[in-house]
C-alpha cells in the first residue's frame, strides 16, 4: 500500500512562480494534479514557467502581477477562478531582497524589500481569503526564510520582512480557520536559486556555507517544494499556523 498526494480537481496560485523557488512549486503541484496560475511581475517569465508546466502534461496559465497592487491581486485571483473553476491553493512566494549591510541600505530599499515580501503577501492574501471565505476551504502557504527567524547579516531589511510574515502567518491562521482556511509557512535555508547566487557568494561562496549545515549541501528548490506540497495537501489537514524549517538543519527552531 503507497501513499500519494493527489490534488485533482484544485487550483492554485503560486507567486514569484517565474523562476527558483516559486517555478519548482507550480511545476510539482501541477504533477500532483492541480491547476496552477504561475504568478510572477515578470510576465514572459510567467509564461515560461506555464509553458514548462504543460510540456510536462500539466494545466496552467500566466498571470502578470505586482503583488503590492490590491487591484492587480484581485484581478489574479478572479482570473484564476473564472479559468479553472475556483482558488484552493494559494503559495506565497514572491519576495525582494537588497543584499547589504544595514547602514548602506537607503530607504527606498527597504521600502521595496518589506513592500514585495510582507505586504504583498498580505495583499494576495486577502485576494484569496475573499473568495476562500465563500468556499469555506482552502490553503495559504508562505514562504518565510530562515532569515526571518534568526536575522542574517546583509539581509537586515529582508529579514525584518519575513519576520513580519512570521506572526501574519500565526495571527490570519486564527482568524481563517473558522470557515475552514489553513494557513502555514515553510521556511527555507539557503537555497541554490538564480536569485540567492548573489548573496551566496557574499557569504564566502558554497563551499564555505556547506560547513554549517549539518546534512552537508545547501538546498535546492524541490526541497522547499516538497514541503510546501504537504501543506497544500490533505496530509496536513489538522495543521495550520506553523512555520516548517526546510535548511537541512542550519537553523533549529523552537
Amino acid at each position: 500500500m503507497s501513499v500519494e498526494i493527489d490534488l485533482t480537481g484544485r487550483s492554485a496560485i503560486v507567486t514569484g512562480a517565474g523562476s527558483g523557488i516559486g517555478r519548482e512549486v507550480a511545476t510539482l503541484l501541477a504533477r500532483a494534479g492541480a491547476k496552477v496560475a504561475a504568478a510572477d511581475v515578470n510576465e514572459a517569465a510567467a509564461k515560461e514557467t506555464a509553458a514548462i508546466v504543460e510540456q510536462a502534461g500539466g494545466t496552467a496559465t500566466a498571470v502578470a502581477v505586482d503583488v503590492r497592487d490590491p487591484a492587480l491581486a484581485r484581478d489574479a485571483v478572479s482570473a484564476t477562478v473564472e479559468q479553472f473553476g475556483g482558488l484552493d491553493i494559494l503559495v506565497n512566494n514572491a519576495a525582494a531582497w537588497s543584499v547589504d549591510l544595514f547602514k548602506n541600505l537607503t530607504y527606498e530599499q527597504y521600502q521595496l524589500d518589506i513592500g514585495v515580501t510582507l505586504i504583498g503577501t498580505m495583499v494576495m492574501t486577502k485576494a484569496a481569503y475573499d473568495h476562500m471565505r465563500e468556499q469555506k476551504s482552502g490553503t495559504v502557504v508562505n514562504l518565510i526564510s530562515d532569515a526571518g527567524r534568526i536575522g542574517e547579516p546583509f539581509l537586515v531589511s529582508y529579514s525584518a520582512a519575513k519576520g513580519g510574515v512570521v506572526g501574519f502567518t500565526k495571527a490570519f491562521a486564527k482568524e481563517a480557520g473558522r470557515y475552514g482556511i489553513r494557513c502555514n509557512a515553510v521556511s527555507p535555508g539557503t537555497t541554490k536559486t538564480p536569485g540567492a547566487s548573489a548573496l551566496i557568494e557574499k557569504w564566502g561562496g558554497e563551499e564555505k556555507l556547506v560547513t554549517a549545515y549539518p546534512l552537508g549541501r545547501l538546498g535546492e528548490p524541490i526541497d522547499q517544494a516538497n514541503a510546501i506540497l504537504f501543506f497544500c495537501s490533505d496530509l496536513s489537514s489538522w495543521i495550520t499556523g506553523q512555520i516548517l524549517s526546510v535548511s537541512g538543519g542550519y537553523s533549529m527552531v523552537d
